[in-house]
């Protein structure tokens, strides 16, 4: 099946790093989305040290912007109402952690067009499953 006239969604949107109860600096982001990983986002945090990108599953995004979810290196939830529409992230690493705010109503766009390019249930179609093993096998050597 070809999905080429379907490839990429780039979404670009302020988040803040918290740095303490009453300070926040914020970070320039872009969330990516790629048809042909249909499984997966990033979000590349846009820093003064360089570019910082995570990867994680697109439905534990979708599933952070309304519940608590996340085991291990990503934790999505949205924050207590009385924040606003705020999201809250915590990324954990060796070097160590940070939390994040992105407001709600700007990642559900980015949800929704993720969505709207691969619905969900139809992510194998989009898998090229020939270059993802070609992949695994590089791995290997």
């Amino acid at each position: 099946m070809d999905h080429s006239s379907v490839s990429v969604v780039s979404f670009e949107l302020q988040m803040k790093v918290v740095l303490d109860d009453d300070n926040r600096v914020s970070v320039p982001v872009t969330l990516a989305y790629e048809a042909r990983d249909p499984y997966a986002v990033s979000a590349t945090f846009r820093t003064g040290d360089g570019d910082i990108t995570w990867f994680f599953a697109r439905d534990l995004l979708r599933d952070g912007l309304a519940n608590s979810v996340g085991e291990g290196d990503i934790k999505i939830r949205p924050a207590h109402p009385s924040r606003g529409p705020i999201v809250l992230f915590t990324l954990s690493s060796p070097s160590g952690a940070a939390k994040l705010e992105g407001n709600r109503h700007e990642l559900r766009k980015f949800v929704q067009r993720i969505y709207d390019v691969v619905p969900e249930g139809y992510e194998w179609q989009y898998l090229e499953v020939d270059r993802v093993i070609g992949e695994l096998l590089a791995e290997g050597h």
